[in-house]
């Protein structure tokens, strides 16, 4: 159904942030909670698209859709990891791959692009949408009938679409898409978010009727009594 493209991949330097083999017990224990908890979030979906926000920048928001998008894909799931940030992308780069062309570039249709530009990682065997070029309006172009159908089209490909988007208190975004995103995951960083920041976040998320499944708290400080040391990252759900 859809052309992908050969990745250009750069060259891959393994990161301590990202789940390969050089990750740590406790970030690989985290992870299988995370994907496990998605999973009984949706019963009954076999193509699943689950949003991942957050209320500010540099909370772990990409990092956990990354990582997320690989421990799906390490249980033999069909991934699409879409990165919706189109004005900071940055889950190309985490990946190692090119940022464009890429999903700015589909939906406003610069160049004449006829096909989704979807690159596969080798590394992860996941498949990546990037942002592409950055755009004089990202919000327009995540408002237009395209994207919504775009999602919708993609559900029949992949058993998950796992879609990276900008901070919830700075954009509107992620709200736009509510129709058409099962659940969405909340990010916060431990001593960084605020209440009053994460109450506006699930109240835009609330208004745009959206599905909020939990909360990823990440950099969670290691318990004495817990066999997971350096416990980095944790799961709650949300009611």
């Amino acid at each position: 159904m859809f052309k992908k493209k050969k990745a250009k991949n750069k060259v891959f330097n393994p990161s301590k942030m990202l789940l390969g083999e050089n990750a740590s017990f406790s970030m690989q224990e985290s992870f299988k909670t995370l994907r496990t908890n998605v999973s009984f979030s949706l019963p009954g979906k076999k193509n699943r698209c689950i949003g991942i926000v957050s209320a500010n920048r540099g909370e772990g928001k990409s990092t956990v859709s990354v990582n997320l998008a690989i421990s799906l894909a390490q249980i033999d799931k069909k991934v699409v990891i879409v990165d919706c940030d189109m004005r900071i992308p940055t889950v190309a780069a985490k990946l190692g791959m090119e940022n464009y062309p890429g999903l700015s570039d589909y939906l406003a249709d610069e160049e004449g692009y006829s096909h989704l530009p979807i690159a596969h990682n080798d590394t992860f065997n996941i498949d990546v949408i990037p942002a592409g070029t950055i755009p004089p309006d990202p919000t327009k172009l995540i408002e237009s009938p395209q994207m919504s159908e775009l999602i919708e089209a993609l559900k029949l490909v992949y058993d998950y679409i796992v879609v990276d988007f900008p901070p919830v208190t700075v954009v509107s975004d992620s709200a736009i898409l509510s129709s058409v995103i099962d659940g969405y995951l909340i990010v916060t960083l431990h001593g960084s978010t605020e209440v009053s920041q994460m109450d506006e976040t699930i109240r835009q998320l609330n208004f745009a009727n959206a599905n909020v499944l939990g909360f990823v708290y990440n950099s969670k400080p290691a318990s004495r009594k817990s066999y997971k040391k350096n416990s980095k990252y944790y799961y709650y759900e949300y009611r």
